[in-house]
């Protein structure tokens, strides 16, 4: 297992998609540096399995609220805890 670099942080992303065709709303969560990252993955495993969805909403978990925040709101309080 690498060694992770010291001073990048890493979140944990939920994504709400369904299946292109199907109104059944499913969840899935990654662990990345940015939601982007996050979706990027979510998109390759899609991909690789031959899989065709439509993602739905992207949410990082605040771990020092105890919920799930829009990953913009997120990066804009940690932004203000820094100043």
């Amino acid at each position: 297992m690498g060694k992770r670099e010291k001073g990048v942080d890493i979140f944990d992303f939920r994504i709400d998609f369904h299946h292109i065709g199907s109104e059944f709303l499913s969840s899935r969560h990654f662990n990345a540096e940015t939601s982007v990252a996050a979706k990027e993955m979510f998109l390759f495993a899609c991909r690789k399995d031959g899989i065709e969805v439509e993602v739905i909403n992207i949410e990082v978990w605040n771990r020092w609220a105890n919920r799930w925040e829009n990953p913009s709101d997120f990066v804009e309080c940690e932004a203000e805890l820094v100043s």
